[in-house]
């Protein structure tokens, strides 16, 4: 099996595959094999999915829990706690948050346990299926005959648009993400979300007493200003925040220190294969991260991928089964975030609606996969 991409999608998709006793190989069109972003969180229900991969318990060592985040006005003062939903065991965190750059160690130790071979700076040339397998001839001259292909690009997937041609692209969001890691200030201890009008931030302690800043904003569009401009907007917007952010804010001095990025949303209609190319992960459903969700979707579709290997299923039935299980899933997610996103974009007060949409939604996700 040849899986194209090298992130948490592609990754688990080796892992899960390995389990199955299905050999697959992963090509990555980085050079560079190391994550983007800073920081990430896994709820309760992939969590769940990370122990059917068997890599639950490293998470745990790296992670730090979170079991309720304090909803905070934008002077810090707390007016909330929000409760996490826990779907495993009692003693099991129901919210792990992680530097980005930890989960990929975690899943690249994996995938190297599992003997997955990976190809970094090669991806997909052409590809062409003929019967019961697919011929991909890679963008460095070699070539190789696979039983079908899992595409785990990500959101910009290039598969997407030759294979899926009428598949819908991602689109803007209508708000940006900025993110930052820095120190914890003392007494910071837990997750922390600070509601200042078009803004909200996010302060998530991690272990080791470091932090992974967020800030979700609606003042600015999705193209990602110069960086001669960056780090001045981004303390123009965090400068409205007290509490614990001015001591956060003066860590951050210099302008690769924080990430900009605009958010879409997409969700791609079955079918998500075509020519034995299935897709996973972002490529088919692209969510923005207000029910910090993206990640463990892609997680629990190479569980699902895995159960399904493992059947020996005809390819076509095997992706169709997968879709099915997956896209009320997926689109739940998808169409939650984006609702909570446009939500937030509103003047005025933040909308009384979100937080039952948010409790329905982690209710009905903690159901089995």
């Amino acid at each position: 099996m040849l899986i194209v991409g090298g992130g948490p999608a592609g990754m688990a998709s080796a892992i899960a595959l390995a389990q199955a006793e299905v050999d697959s190989e992963i090509v990555e069109v980085s050079e560079d094999w190391r994550p983007g972003g800073i920081g990430i969180a896994l709820q309760s229900a992939p969590l769940r999915a990370t122990k059917q991969l068997g890599i639950f318990d490293d998470l745990l060592r790296v992670g730090r829990p979170h079991h309720v985040i304090d909803m905070c006005g934008a002077d810090g003062t707390r007016f909330a706690e929000l409760p996490q939903v826990n779907v495993n065991d009692a003693d099991d965190p129901p919210f792990l948050g992680m530097a980005r750059e930890s989960l990929h160690e975690v899943m690249a130790a994996a995938v190297a346990r599992a003997r997955v071979a990976v190809r970094l700076g090669v991806t997909v040339a052409e590809l062409a299926a003929t019967g019961d397998h697919v011929d991909v001839t890679f963008t460095d001259g070699t070539s190789g005959r696979y039983d079908y292909v899992v595409a785990a690009e990500g959101a910009n997937s290039a598969l997407r648009s030759r294979i899926l041609p009428g598949a819908p692209a991602p689109s803007f969001a209508g708000q940006v993400i900025w993110r930052a890691a820095a120190s914890a200030p003392a007494g910071l201890e837990r997750y922390t979300m600070m509601l200042g009008g078009p803004i909200r931030l996010g302060l998530v302690p991690l272990p080791d007493g470091r932090l992974y800043l967020w800030m979700l904003d609606s003042t600015i569009g999705p193209e990602r200003p110069p960086r001669e401009e960056l780090l001045a907007l981004f303390h123009d917007r965090i400068s409205r925040f007290g509490g614990h952010a001015p001591a956060v804010a003066a860590q951050l001095t210099d302008a690769a220190q924080v990430d900009f990025r605009a958010l879409h949303s997409l969700v791609v209609p079955p079918p998500w294969h075509a020519e034995r190319v299935l897709f996973v992960g972002d490529a088919v459903h692209t969510t923005t991260p207000h029910i910090a969700f993206g990640a463990g979707l892609a997680i629990e579709d190479a569980v699902v991928l895995g159960e399904l290997a493992a059947s020996a299923l005809p390819f076509d039935d095997l992706a169709a089964a997968l879709t099915a299980r997956r896209y009320e899933r997926t689109r739940l997610v998808v169409e939650t975030s984006l609702q909570l996103s446009r939500w937030e974009q509103e003047p005025g007060r933040p909308n009384p609606a979100a937080g039952r949409l948010i409790g329905e939604t982690m209710a009905a996700l903690a159901a089995p996969i």
